[in-house]
This record gives C-alpha cells, sequence and structure tokens, in this order.
C-alpha cells in the first residue's frame, strides 16, 4: 500500500488475519483457515490437514480484536473472550490466542500473566483469577491461551504482509513490478478474508490452503542461492567482507569482573547470550559493523538486525531481512528461521532497550523459544540499558555483560587526527622529529582540549568527540552537549542548503516526542507521513508556519532523517543517528511545544537530560525525575543553578526521600556557613532552616556543603551519594585458612559465593531506590559462581596459589579440576574471569556484594560517582 490513505481501508483484525493467511499459504501441513467477522472482531480458526486431504482439526484458535486508546482491557473482559473459547469443543485439542491493538489495564496485564504462567506449567495464579481449584479440567485449558497487546501496529503488520508476499513472488522481488503486484495481492487476499467472514454458512467461512496460494499467484520455493547452509551464506559472507570499514577507529571492549580490554577477536570466546550496552554514542553498533567484517574474514556469520524492524511473533522475518539487506534482495522468512538454526552462527539484535516495552516483551517471548533447545545460533543483544537488554532474555540464563569503553587518551588523539586531516598526536615515539609533526601534535592537542574542556567524561563518547571535533575545525564554538547537537544540525542544514533550520527542528522535535512517548525513534513510512502531518498541523496552529509543506521541505532538504532498510521495501525512517532524537524531542520540550510525558523510563534518560541542559527543569519536574527515574538525576544535578530559597529544605528532603527506599521519611537541616554556603545535614533535626548558631555537629551525620553556583537538586544528590557510601561501607575480614587441594579450596568458594548472595539481597533493600529496584538488580546481575578451581601454581613472587576461572550465575556450581592440568584462558570454556581463590576469599562476602552493587550504581549515573 502507499499513502497515508491507503491504509485507512484495513483494519487491525484483518491486517493480522493477513499474517495468518500467509503462515497457512506456506505451511504444507495446513489446510486452511475459518473466518467470522463483524466489525471489530474477527475470529480465525487455523486448521490442520487431514489424511484425506481435507481441513482436520482446529490447531489454533485466533480472537482479534480492536480496543483503542483511551480505553483498556480489564479483567473481566478478558476472562470472559477466553472462557468463551474454552466452551468450545476445540479448545481440547488447540490453541488459543486473543490479540488486541488496545492497552491492558493493569488486572489485563494480570491476567495475561497468569495465562503465561499457566503455559509454563505454574496454574496458581490462572485458577486463582477463575475462582476454581488448580486440578479443575478448565486451566489446563487455560493453559494453552494467551493474551496480546500489540498497541497502533495496524501499518507495520501491514507492510510485514507485503514484504512476505514480494519475497515469494514467482517473478522474483527485484522485478519492476515486484511492488505493485505485491500491493495488488495482499489487497485482494484482504477483499477475500473480509468477504467470507461475512457470510452466514460456516462452510462458506472456510478459506482453504490452495485458495490463499492462487490469490498469492503461487508459493515460489527457495533456490539453491537462497538457502542459508548453500549459496545465501557464503553470498553474505563475501558482501560482508566488502564493506569498507578502514576509517573506523575500533572502540574497546570490558567486562565487569576482567581487568585488561578485549579485541573483537575475543568475542568469539564468549559462548552463550551476551549482553552488549553503553550509553548512546558508545560505539556498540560499530563494534556490530566491525565484528561483522571481522567474522566474514575467516569465513564466520556474524549477522547484525535492527530492533527497530521487528514485528510481533516474527523474529525469523527480522533475521531474514538483515541477511537481505546485506545480500541486496528481499528474503522470505524461511530464512530467519535457516540462520536461527544455524549452530555456527551469531545473531546481533542492536537497539533492544530502544524498541517499545510490550514489542521488548513479545521479543523476549521468542528469544526464550530459541535459546531453551540450546541448539541455534548465539545470541547477543545491544543497547543503551544493560538492565533492560537483559530483561529479553529469561531470567533463568546467565548472559555475559560486555561494555564499550569511554576512549582514552590515545583514542581520542587518534580520532582528532582523523578529523582534523594530520598527523596523530601521541607523544612517545613513532612520529618524525620534525617541525610539520610537532605542528601536527600541538594542533591535535588544543583541539582536543577544548573538547575535554567542554564536554568533561562525555568527551570519551566516539560519536559526540566526532561531532564535537568537527565543529572545532570549522572554527564553531560550544558550550556543553545540547550546543553540540545545535550546532551541528545547524552545520548540517547549511551543507543542504536549507534557508529555515528552525520549522525543521521543530517539527521533527514534535514527532520524536511522539516516537519517544511511545519507546521508540524510528517510524514506518506510513507511520512516518501520519506524524509528519500532525506535526505540520500543529506548527500551522501555533503560526510557526503558514502551510504544512514548508515542514515537508524544510525537513526532506535538511538531512536529518534517513531510511534505514529492514528488508528490500520496509524502510523504516530514523534519525542520522538516534541520539537526535533525543535532541530534537528535548529541543520541542524546553522550547514548550511538546510537554514531557507524565510517565518516564529509562529510555528516555536522554532527552531528560538535554531537555535539562536547555532549561533547567523547576521542582515539579525534578521530583517526577526522582521518583522515575533516580539514578538520571546524578546527570541532571549537574545543570541544576537554582539559589537556595525558603523551600530549598523541602526540596531537598523531598528529592532525597525519592531516592531512599527508607520506610521513614528522613529530614534534612539546612544553615549557612561562615563563608554563607549553605549547608544540608541529613536526619538530625526537623526538615528546615536553622540558625548557624543552632546547627547541629557537622559529623553528627552525612553532611554536604554547598558549592558557589550549586542549587537543590545539586545537594539532595551530594546527601544521596554520601548516604550510599555509607550503607555500601562492609567490613573486611582477616584472611581464612588457606586451603590445601583444590577439593578444599572450591568448597571455600562455594560458601563464599551462597554468603555473598544472601549479603548482596540485604544490601540492595538497603539502597535501591524503591522506583529502581529492579533496574539494579538487572545491571547488577548474578551475585553467584561457576567456576573451576586448579591445581596449585607456583610463582617466583608470590605464594602458591589455588588458580580459578569462573562467571557470574544465578546458580552457584564451583568445582575442582578433573586434572591436573594448568587453568587455561580466562574465556575458555565459557568463563568470563579468572583470579585465585586466596584473593575471593580474603575479602568478606558482604564487602564482594557491596562492590557488585556499587559498581552497578556507576553504571547507571556517571563515572567515579561513588
Amino acid at each position: 500500500m502507499s499513502g497515508v490513505d491507503a491504509v485507512r481501508g484495513f483494519n487491525y483484525q484483518h491486517c493480522h488475519a493477513l499474517l495468518v493467511a500467509l503462515d497457512v499459504a506456506v505451511g504444507d501441513t495446513m489446510a486452511g483457515i475459518r473466518v467470522e467477522g463483524t466489525d471489530d472482531v474477527l475470529d480465525l480458526e487455523v486448521h490442520a490437514a487431514s489424511p484425506s486431504g481435507g481441513a482436520g482439526v482446529v490447531v489454533r484458535g485466533v480472537q482479534v480484536k480492536s480496543r483503542q486508546y483511551p480505553y483498556t482491557w480489564a479483567q473481566a473482559a478478558l476472562l470472559k473472550v477466553v472462557r468463551r473459547w474454552a466452551a468450545l469443543s476445540s479448545s481440547s485439542t488447540s490453541e488459543f490466542e486473543f490479540r488486541t491493538d488496545g492497552e491492558l489495564g493493569p488486572t489485563g496485564v494480570a491476567v495475561r500473566d497468569a495465562l503465561d504462567a499457566a503455559r509454563g506449567g505454574d496454574l496458581t495464579q490462572i485458577a486463582a483469577l477463575l475462582g476454581v481449584p488448580v486440578g479443575d479440567p478448565l486451566c489446563a485449558v487455560m493453559a494453552r491461551a494467551s493474551v496480546v497487546s500489540e498497541p497502533g501496529s495496524v501499518e507495520a503488520l501491514l507492510l510485514s504482509a507485503e514484504q512476505e508476499v514480494r519475497a515469494r513472488l514467482v517473478i522474483g522481488p527485484g522485478h519492476p513490478d515486484a511492488d505493485r503486484q505485491a500491493e495488488d495481492r495482499v489487497n485482494e487476499l484482504f477483499t477475500l478474508i473480509s468477504t467470507r467472514s461475512g457470510l452466514s454458512e460456516p462452510d462458506d467461512r472456510f478459506i482453504s490452503r490452495q485458495e490463499i496460494v492462487d490469490v498469492l499467484g503461487g508459493v515460489s520455493q527457495l533456490t539453491a542461492a537462497d538457502r542459508w547452509a548453500e549459496g545465501l551464506g557464503a553470498e553474505y559472507v563475501a558482501a560482508a567482507v566488502g564493506e569498507d570499514l578502514a576509517s573506523l577507529i575500533v572502540p574497546k571492549l570490558r567486562t565487569d569482573s576482567r581487568d585488561s580490554s578485549l579485541t573483537i577477536a575475543d568475542l568469539a570466546g564468549f559462548k552463550g547470550p551476551v549482553v552488549l550496552s553503553g550509553r548512546t554514542g558508545s560505539g556498540k553498533s560499530t563494534l556490530g559493523r566491525l565484528w561483522c567484517a571481522e567474522a566474514a574474514a575467516t569465513g564466520g556469520r556474524v549477522v547484525v538486525c535492527q530492533a527497530e524492524g521487528y514485528v510481533l511473533e516474527r523474529l525469523d522475518r527480522l533475521v531474514a531481512d538483515a541477511v537481505g539487506d546485506r545480500v541486496g534482495r528481499a528474503l522470505p522468512r524461511v530464512v530467519g528461521q535457516q540462520v536461527l538454526g544455524d549452530l555456527d552462527a551469531t545473531i546481533v539484535i542492536d537497539g533492544v532497550s530502544e524498541i517499545p516495552a510490550h514489542a521488548r516483551a513479545e521479543l523476549a517471548k521468542e528469544l526464550q523459544v530459541h535459546l531453551s533447545g540450546g541448539h541455534g545460533a548465539r545470541l547477543v543483544l545491544m543497547g543503551r540499558d544493560e538492565s533492560v537488554c537483559a530483561s529479553a532474555l529469561p531470567a533463568s540464563m546467565t548472559a555475559d555483560r560486555l561494555y564499550p569503553e569511554s576512549f582514552g587518551h590515545e583514542q581520542r588523539l587518534e580520532l582528532t587526527a582523523n578529523v582534523l586531516g594530520v598527523a596523530p598526536g601521541e607523544e612517545s615515539g613513532g612520529a618524525a622529529e620534525d617541525g610539520g609533526h610537532e605542528s601536527d601534535r600541538q594542533e591535535c592537542r588544543v583541539a582536543l582540549g577544548q573538547v575535554e574542556h567542554a564536554l568533561g567524561d562525555a568527551a570519551g563518547n566516539p560519536m559526540l568527540l566526532r561531532m564535537a571535533l568537527q565543529l572545532v575545525a570549522g572554527g564553531t564554538a560550544f558550550t556543553d552537549r545540547a550546543s553540540v547537537y545545535k550546532l551541528t544540525v545547524a552545520r548540517m542544514a547549511e551543507r543542504q542548503n536549507v534557508a529555515d533550520i528552525r520549522i525543521a527542528t521543530a517539527a521533527l522535535g514534535i514527532v520524536f516526542s511522539e516516537l519517544l512517548d511511545d519507546g521508540r525513534r524510528y517510524a514506518n513510512p506510513l507511520e512516518w507521513a501520519r506524524l509528519f502531518n500532525g506535526a505540520g498541523e500543529k506548527l500551522k496552529a501555533v503560526g510557526v508556519v503558514e502551510t504544512a509543506d514548508e515542514v515537508r521541505e524544510a525537513i526532506e532538504r535538511s538531512g536529518l532523517v534517513t531510511a534505514v532498510t529492514t528488508g528490500e521495501s520496509g524502510r523504516v525512517r530514523v534519525p542520522v543517528h538516534d541520539s537526535f532524537a533525543d535532541y530534537f524531542a528535548a529541543r520541542a520540550h524546553a522550547d514548550g511545544l511538546v510537554a514531557l510525558p507524565t510517565t518516564l523510563v529509562e529510555n528516555d534518560e536522554n532527552r531528560v537530560l538535554l531537555s535539562a541542559q536547555m532549561t533547567m527543569f523547576d521542582t515539579i519536574q525534578s521530583l517526577a525525575v526522582a521518583h522515575q527515574l533516580p539514578f538520571t538525576m546524578v546527570r541532571l544535578s549537574e545543570f541544576d543553578h537554582t539559589a537556595f530559597g525558603d523551600d530549598a529544605p523541602e526540596i531537598v528532603a523531598a528529592l532525597l526521600n525519592a531516592f531512599l527506599p527508607d520506610a521513614a521519611a528522613v529530614n534534612v537541616t539546612m544553615w549557612r556557613g561562615k563563608d554563607g554556603r549553605a549547608v544540608a545535614q541529613v536526619g538530625t533535626l526537623a526538615t528546615g532552616w536553622v540558625e548557624t548558631a543552632d546547627a547541629p555537629a557537622f559529623y553528627a551525620s552525612p553532611t554536604a556543603v554547598a558549592e558557589p553556583a550549586d542549587g537543590p537538586v545539586t545537594m539532595a544528590v551530594r546527601l544521596w551519594r554520601l548516604v550510599l557510601k555509607q550503607r555500601l561501607r562492609r567490613d573486611a575480614r582477616l584472611r581464612p585458612r588457606a586451603p590445601k587441594s583444590r577439593e578444599e579450596g572450591a568448597a571455600q568458594l562455594a560458601d563464599h559465593a551462597e554468603q555473598t548472595v544472601s549479603a548482596g539481597q540485604v544490601i540492595l533493600l538497603e539502597v535501591a531506590p524503591p522506583s529502581a529496584v529492579d533496574r539494579l538488580s538487572r545491571t547488577v546481575g548474578p551475585f553467584g559462581m561457576t567456576g573451576v578451581v586448579y591445581q596449585r601454581q607456583s610463582s617466583g613472587v608470590r605464594l602458591d596459589y589455588w588458580p580459578v576461572r569462573f562467571r557470574r550465575t544465578v546458580d552457584i556450581d564451583v568445582s575442582p579440576s578433573p586434572n591436573d592440568q594448568p587453568p587455561s584462558d580466562v574465556t575458555a570454556d565459557g568463563f568470563t574471569a579468572g583470579g585465585d581463590v586466596e584473593s575471593h576469599l580474603s575479602t568478606s562476602p558482604e564487602k564482594t556484594a557491596a562492590k557488585q552493587i556499587s559498581d552497578a550504581i556507576i553504571k547507571l549515573t556517571r563515572p567515579h560517582w561513588l
């Protein structure tokens, strides 16, 4: 379909029915579908083929019903639908799915979770909701039911249907008529389903597989060139090798439990699922591209997928699109299934934490199925937020955690030289001693110094560093991150000869703020046109433009929006980098065009920080962030220069209580020091100002002194830091008796790990903000350990020791090496860290757990904060 108007004839129910029909068309064991529809409901039955070739039993029932915003689904309505299916005779042999584009209310979420638990074997929740015993036959039937909420997905479903048809056309997806034929056949299939669903006789509402195939014009079979194990895999590797990545500077990687940096070659040593996370612009996508190319150079197959192209229950479609994008043609979903089943392949899904929560929840279900067998491709999830990425994996599965390191001094100089087009600025040798090279080195040092002065630790971010250096090279001054984005946008507009970038920035701010409210930074072509038109009308209403066409022209010429291929025609509209979406939305918030959403999630952190940098939040906004994104407040406090007024103690106390998990509210007492600076102390007196003469003892409780430019938010965060440091302080203990064998060392280490798990759970409750317990817990990762203790080793500089190789896991399994072989490399056999038994045991379990939690808090805030 083309254009917004074209989609208006479709609805959610029939778009989903199109996908079901396509599944039946390519499934040789399916006989067809029976449909029954009204204005807002569509019932489908998927029939298996009987031995005689006709329609056999119902294997899957689906009811699709719309209930759009602001109306939500609650428990009573959902259970009524599922009970109706349970009463049918076919429920004894089939599965059932209730699907809607409406949001689930709190009780609706409870029903969905209870059904999910029932499918996993736990019938207690659904029995309680139904008011029947666990042994009631109705509970067993409910274990085959599910509820899926997929808000606002009509365009995505329609595009997915067209793409699947296009990939299977007999004429081939590259034929000039492929787009038109795909649209025509989807239209015809839609008409067939719509017409049949309204007929009165059940037999007339049955659509056979052959009828569907006839509408589609035949279903082509995969040629050898399109089979992953044959020609396609080799073609993919050749295309990956051919990509020019010479200009990229390789980010280094690290793990929590290893001091030295990792290279891309080391990634092959991680056997299980991997979570690779880092702030926007830290080099995650660059690592994905480099990994794909380096693996291909030795015949390896690393497929990098963009999460924004994920359509619910279509993980294979996402993988097939990534392969198709690399080789330059559309491929059917079955290719994705082949790649997912390849034990030697690695599938990287980039942007997992930047897709909507409901989409991530469905992706998690598919990933659980993929991972449960342990017989498919290795999985790597990439995204900004470590805890959100980890939540897409099964809770019982431990993933290795990797992080791109901030650029160090040498890498920064290398990038500076790259951008300025001069010789590298290293001072440790290797360069000629002539004046020209010395001049180049000095130019690099000066340019880098300007950037580091303005950006602070953000200068270690490769993307932001490059943008800032390009401004320096152009002679443009900047002061902070927000100004770097603003000036970069102006620079891009100047190159594109866009007269008034203000219009494009305002429109993109409106569009991306709406997308970010939905948890994403991308839109398919149909959604983009709708959002684009809405932004134009809004700007016209406030007098920014006279016609919506002005907005269209400004954006199209700006170069600020591009298209990312998620298949031959599934091109989603995205900003030139995802962080620009945050900037545009933040600009719109700061300019008052769009309000911040009332509900904030981890995905909103960057736009919150950029918006606060442009216009510091007031007390209400700061409290909203503190309650919902407490760790974000550490960076946000850097922009607070508000004067301390009469209500400052109350503001500081309110913020501090949002951070602390204490059952009783803490008080904050403030006074002025002899030099006039504000001083705040936790908990010794009632909240409020006191005279200097009445001030409590300075060290009676955590106390902070304000710097000249500090405000209440800064003070609250400083007190929070002091409280956290106090609560994370744990006593060490004397070294225990040295083990006399590797068996004894393994037993001592296992006991230490068990105590660490217990201590970690206690400390988490003492320090985790009420709204961020899960986030902090996921970021900390498991406290347990799986490892091997090896034969005692001798060293010329220390006493003999018992080496250990391990990885952090939920369960505890520490065993002695079965033979006298020396310890293997750290990353061998699935291990990610090394050390020796004596070093581990010399630190108390409490201190070990506190260190792990402290490291997680630093990840969520900023380096060296604790």
